[in-house]
């Protein structure tokens, strides 16, 4: 395998899904550049793992519209989609709501002693800044709320729009000195559904997205002025 680090430190049972959230993990980092193509191929042999398990992994990645799959021609890695940030944020911010609410009533004990352990990871990265580390943390906060909510459809499209949050954050990392704050705003969140509040793990959701948005508001600004992007900017209604 030529990835570097443990790319498989999330939970992974089947080749397939060891292949979906490797190549995840390089697009969301950039290992995968946007707008790069690849084979199934040269996937196949960067990761080791066979290329029936990568085929059925770029379907997911395409439906999170993290890769396009052009036949005859390749996998293309999807661009960050500038114009788009708000939207998605503005999107997961009614979803996360529904999501928590009914993890916080349906979380099961295992499971809400799974997000304790989040939350330890969270205080560490509250000291020491590791941003690949912090994606690997969302990527399973993700899924375990998602399970314990119940609600596979809802789950699903939550999981896109938080991977797609995701990479725009990594990919400027550089203006977020520490993640004190972002890792606070989740253990506020964690804390509510392990107690049982869904009232409690709204509010949190709520103060979440919007932290989220203001800070995405702010860099596409800051790209806009330097001319590094050209997007339209619009009051959310």
């Amino acid at each position: 395998m030529k990835t570097s680090e443990n790319l498989f430190d999330r939970e992974a049972v089947s080749q397939t899904e060891k292949a979906y959230v490797a190549l995840e993990e390089l697009i969301v980092t950039g290992e995968l550049p946007p707008g790069s193509q690849w084979s199934e191929n040269a996937l196949s042999e960067r990761l080791g793992i066979g290329r029936s398990p990568i085929r059925d992994a770029l379907q997911k990645l395409a439906f999170q519209r993290l890769v396009h799959i052009a036949p005859r021609q390749g996998i293309f890695i999807s661009e960050i989609d500038y114009q788009g940030q708000l939207q998605i944020i503005q999107s997961r911010r009614e979803i996360e709501k529904l999501i928590v609410a009914q993890a916080a009533l349906c979380a099961t004990p295992q499971e809400r002693a799974g997000m304790s352990q989040l939350i330890a990871e969270l205080e560490h990265l509250k000291e020491q800044k590791d941003m690949r580390r912090y994606m690997r943390v969302h990527f399973n906060l993700t899924r375990q709320v998602g399970n314990a909510s119940r609600n596979s459809y809802a789950a699903e499209f939550y999981a896109m729009l938080q991977t797609l949050a995701r990479r725009f954050l990594y990919f400027h990392q550089d203006r977020y000195p520490s993640l004190a704050k972002i890792c606070d705003l989740h253990i506020n969140q964690l804390n509510a559904i392990i107690g049982g509040s869904p009232e409690a793990a709204r509010e949190a959701a709520v103060m979440r997205n919007d932290y989220a948005e203001e800070r995405a508001r702010n860099i596409l600004m800051e790209l806009i002025a330097s001319s590094a992007v050209t997007v339209s900017i619009n009051n959310r209604q």
